[in-house]
């Protein structure tokens, strides 16, 4: 949900355009203005447009065919259309088409700010049933979880003992390790597997909307807010409540979520009654949480309430193992997609010897990678590994040859050897964040929270 309420004034003529907008900036709307169709598909599908007020008749694309185009790249977005008296058919046509309602001109202002209110509201509770459809569909069955090694299985049996408990779970490990996944088995193998399993990643979303997201807000709570929406926790009563990345919550949220894991009580913004859900928590994180505590910027009470139990998971390196029975795993998923096709003996060689700086996530964008270059019948290790890849993998090896000959595990510990090779990628994708990371198998913001724990440079 956005807590701001946004519009897009659709027509050609442009001291109209600037009167309304004035009008409505005032009442507190976000204000865009596009002069023809063609310039406002482009507004629609670069900004997080809510709203479109929008004149039938105009040079160019005509306003009716903007509409059923619209529709068709952003259908939650509310049309309200402008027409003379002449061409009420034309408006009846545009409903049809999709368009909330319709003015004739000329229209009264207050009118079109009562009409403007109640689309506003029909947009978000339209964005917020998607929002618990949403939710309610991730209590589907998980993809499986390979587990060859021993180390993996140890973990999946400690798992499914967790499993019978409503005790907090902390799910630590790099990313890319498949904690997402860990969560939902835990969530498939208790006694709530009937009940919704809900997902929310701290890191994605802005922090002003976090509690919002979280506890929900009534009705006027905010600007924007011209209906109470459900927060995260109801939806997820009676089930399981997933917070991903918990390190990257913000301090001042820390002590609201510290306060209802100890007592499953909480407030909507905006309301003074209190409520009371029964939800599991298991959270997941890849940073260090003791060093944020002693840093100042994660609370410790909260950090010793959902660290009643921990499962740290191996990266993929510590799992050779689970690596090609992985590998097999995704080439079978990805059939469907891609024409099907084998790894080659010295492509699967490659996969045994990398060490995956992104887990398992990096596995499979390397195997589809693999799929989409391949010219054969067979997968060869040219077609997983590029060549700027596959001598950062060479030199990573490399570097870890160095380090079994000295003999000397300080100088060279697994963070120094992630480091260089971050570096290493960096420097020839030209400091290219996004072609860095997608090589690497990471995130872009977890590129760039590597880059200043490492205090890398140009």
């Amino acid at each position: 949900m956005y807590p701001d309420k946004s519009i897009l004034l659709v027509d050609d003529e442009q001291d109209y355009r600037q009167l309304l907008s004035a009008r409505l900036t005032r009442k507190g709307y976000r204000v865009w203005e596009a002069g023809d169709g063609t310039e406002a598909l482009a507004r629609v599908a670069s900004d997080h447009i809510q709203l479109i007020l929008l004149d039938l008749k105009m040079p160019g694309m005509d306003g009716l065919t903007f509409l059923k185009r619209c529709k068709q790249s952003a259908p939650w977005v509310q049309v309200i259309v402008v027409t003379g008296h002449g061409t009420i058919e034309t408006a009846i046509e545009a409903m049809k088409s999709g368009a909330y309602d319709y003015l004739t001109k000329p229209y009264n202002l207050n009118e079109l700010e009562a009409l403007l209110e109640k689309a506003l509201e029909k947009q978000q509770l339209e964005e917020e049933n998607t929002q618990l459809k949403e939710a309610l569909s991730a209590s589907g069955k998980a993809a499986p979880i390979i587990a060859v090694s021993s180390v993996m299985k140890e973990l999946l049996s400690t798992a499914v003992k967790l499993a019978q408990t409503d005790s907090s779970v902390l799910l630590r490990g790099e990313s890319g390790t498949g904690k997402d996944l860990v969560a939902r088995f835990i969530f498939e193998n208790s006694p709530r597997s009937g009940r919704a399993f809900v997902p929310i990643n701290m890191g994605a979303i802005p922090d002003a909307m976090l509690e919002s997201e979280l506890f929900g807000h009534e009705k006027g709570a905010f600007t924007g807010a011209v209906s109470p929406k459900k927060g995260l926790v109801e939806i997820a009563h009676q089930g399981t409540l997933f917070l991903d990345e918990i390190g990257d919550l913000p301090y001042p949220l820390q002590v609201k979520l510290l306060r209802f894991l100890e007592t499953g009580e909480f407030r909507r913004i905006g309301s003074n009654r209190l409520q009371q859900v029964d939800v599991r928590i298991i959270a997941a994180t890849n940073v260090d949480l003791e060093r944020r505590v002693e840093e100042g910027s994660f609370r410790a009470d909260l950090f010793y309430r959902l660290h009643v139990v921990d499962i740290c998971l191996p990266p993929l390196r510590e799992r050779q193992e689970d690596i090609l029975p992985l590998a097999e795993h995704f080439l079978k998923r990805l059939e469907r997609k891609y024409q099907a096709k084998a790894l080659s003996e010295q492509a699967k060689a490659a996969l045994a010897e990398y060490s995956y700086p992104g887990n398992i996530r990096e596995l499979a964008h390397m195997i589809e990678r693999g799929l989409v270059l391949s010219k054969n019948e067979c997968i060869e290790a040219a077609d997983l590994f590029p060549q700027q890849l596959h001598q950062a993998a060479s030199d990573w090896r490399q570097a870890s040859t160095e380090t079994k000959d000295a003999g000397d595990t300080e100088m060279y510990s697994l963070k120094q050897l992630e480091c260089q090779h971050i570096r290493k990628v960096l420097s020839l994708s030209n400091w290219n964040k996004t072609r860095a990371a997608k090589a690497l198998g990471i995130s872009v913001r977890n590129l760039y929270r590597k880059i200043e724990e490492y205090g890398l440079r140009p």
